[in-house]
């Protein structure tokens, strides 16, 4: 809607005063900067200032109300909203190029001699898609999820919410090739295939590798995969009705635990590394944040209660000002006609 691109387009005003109070120089450049900047954000709400409130009000009408949080739509808004605030554009993937491979990825090409593709050529593409954000050089994965709907109250209505999260394509047949035999890697596909549940890839591939005895060949290919792969923190952010839940994750943190999970935990594995469709990664992410905190590897966590942007008395008289002339524009051109 136009009125939506135009609000859009302004809420670089209060980014900037938000920023300032958190002492952040034009936008956040590493993780911990984005934390103090959404601490900011939640106090100004918690106060109920006009600033955050609007941010708040914009949050839940576009993103976290029960009644649309489901749409797909949402996950691009957020990115748009998001990247607003910082006077820049949520990123477009459709014009990227492959990144290069590193010379430990390219020498496992010889496994593809007799194939018609190669480890690297996977890779590479897996590797170009995850960034939604990049601010500067701080790239950004966004995940929006549906939370548990959270009232005014701060009280849970609904506890049902989305423990799935899609880290975005990771070939499996580049992570498995020398280790499962090809004919064992062609069975492999979607939900009826043996990529569908955490009992499946235990089955049909964390069994087999350990019955080969190859699991310290696996855990070095996951390691130098996940570390090409995945360089940017990963953010998951919880559409809860009435609260936006933010979880900030380094990509260090994210990469090690899976790595330790693997290697100490192995029977584990498959709770967190559940499942691929089509090509895509799904993890379970409260498994992955339990095992992050039992690693004692570094995170962020913080939960906005957006109900404050409905009680805010400056808020109304702008919705109602904003409305008045929007009724007085329209009525002035239909009497020009």
């Amino acid at each position: 809607m136009i009125l939506d691109k135009i609000l859009l387009s302004k809420i670089d005003i209060i980014g900037k005063d938000l920023l300032k109070r958190a002492n952040i120089k034009d936008y956040p450049k590493n993780i911990d900067e984005m934390y103090q900047f959404l601490s900011i954000l939640k106090n100004s709400i918690d106060n109920n200032e006009f600033e955050g409130v609007l941010i708040g009000n914009i949050l839940f009408s576009f993103v976290s109300d029960k009644d649309i949080r489901d749409r797909n739509t949402t996950s691009r808004i957020f990115e748009d909203i998001f990247s607003a605030l910082f006077s820049k554009k949520s990123s477009d993937k459709s014009n990227r190029i492959n990144p290069p491979s590193t010379y430990k990825i390219i020498a496992l090409d010889k496994l593809c001699i007799n194939d018609d593709w190669k480890i690297s050529t996977d890779l590479s593409g897996n590797k170009r898609e995850k960034a939604d954000l990049i601010l500067g050089e701080y790239k950004i994965s966004l995940k929006t999820l549906k939370g548990p709907i959270i009232n005014e109250k701060n009280e849970i209505y609904d506890s049902n919410y989305n423990k799935e999260v899609n880290v975005g394509s990771f070939s499996y047949r580049a992570l498995l090739k020398g280790i499962l035999t090809d004919e064992e890697i062609r069975q492999l596909g979607d939900r009826k295939s043996g990529l569908g549940s955490g009992k499946q890839l235990r089955e049909n591939v964390f069994n087999p590798i350990k019955k080969k005895s190859k699991q310290k060949e696996f855990l070095q290919r996951l390691k130098l995969f996940l570390e090409y792969v995945y360089e940017e923190d990963i953010y998951i952010i919880l559409k809860s009705h009435f609260r936006i839940d933010f979880y900030l994750i380094p990509n260090k943190s994210f990469i090690n635990s899976l790595v330790k999970t693997y290697d100490n935990e192995e029977t584990e594995f498959e709770r967190i590394f559940y499942r691929w469709e089509n090509n895509n990664l799904r993890l379970n992410w409260p498994n992955l944040l339990s095992k992050i905190e039992e690693n004692k590897l570094p995170y962020y966590k913080i939960f906005i209660n957006l109900n404050n942007s409905f009680n805010n008395k400056e808020l109304t008289k702008f919705k109602k000002d904003l409305g008045d002339q929007i009724e007085s524009y329209i009525n002035m051109y239909r009497s020009n006609n």
